[in-house]
């Protein structure tokens, strides 16, 4: 899969997100893209790739189909799936009303056959099925915006900051149910400043700097070169 995007305005930020052009994801893949400034690349998952909001110009293809003038919910249903930063699980609505809600586009979510498998993948949900979303922790939200994103159908899994505000210990956790989904052959597309767990759970990485890719290659390279310490922590210009 392709995902070209160039000069994708991030309104919270009154600025542009530019050269994003030659970004890809190729399936089955895990890639990680690594960024300082996490606004910028978030503000292009949300709202360019999801649909939440157009592109100024450059293109957005899924399966060398464009996809930026569908409705977010067409690109849902065409398979390119966001879990969103913060979790935004419904709180008042049970967990297993909340799963349910990811599988709406395809009408067809069987609870024998499709719920089971994603409580042996998180079996923190199992008790918790009938209580209120609003009442888990932090680490069981992540797992649950996990589980309704799964149960979509995703082509393509992007994942938005999961490790934000969570526990070390449940970051690990996190990081080895998205081992545990790569081996499984899911395609994801993630952001996180967890650099060492992005890369160990990537096949390639993407480092950004000032909203522009300034180094790409195979996670396994990109965790031992000095540029990425270099971008991620700043550097002093030179007179």
């Amino acid at each position: 899969m392709k995902i070209p995007v160039a000069v994708c305005e991030a309104p919270c930020a009154k600025m542009s997100c530019a050269d994003y052009t030659g970004m890809w994801v190729s399936e089955p893949s895990r890639e990680g893209t690594l960024n300082h400034a996490t606004v910028l690349i978030s503000g292009i998952l949300k709202h360019a790739l999801s649909g939440l909001h157009r592109p100024v110009w450059g293109t957005v293809r899924l399966r060398r189909q464009p996809i930026m003038t569908l409705a977010a919910h067409r690109i849902s249903r065409a398979g390119l799936v966001l879990v969103p930063e913060g979790r935004q699980v419904f709180p008042e609505l049970t967990v297993l009303d909340n799963i349910r809600l990811g599988a709406y586009s395809h009408r067809t979510f069987d609870v024998r056959c499709e719920l089971e498998p994603l409580l042996v993948r998180f079996p923190a949900l199992r008790q918790r099925l009938h209580s209120r979303a609003g009442v888990l922790s932090g680490g069981e939200q992540q797992m649950l915006a996990l589980a309704r994103g799964l149960v979509a159908r995703p082509m393509l899994l992007l994942l938005d900051e999961p490790s934000l505000g969570l526990a070390p210990a449940l970051i690990d956790t996190l990081f080895g149910v998205l081992a545990e989904l790569r081996d499984a052959g899911t395609t994801i597309l993630l952001v996180d400043q967890m650099i060492d767990l992005a890369l160990s759970v990537a096949d390639r990485g993407y480092v950004l700097k000032n909203g522009r890719i300034v180094h790409a290659g195979p996670a396994a390279e990109l965790q031992n070169d000095p540029a990425l310490e270099r971008a991620y922590l700043g550097e002093a210009d030179e007179a």
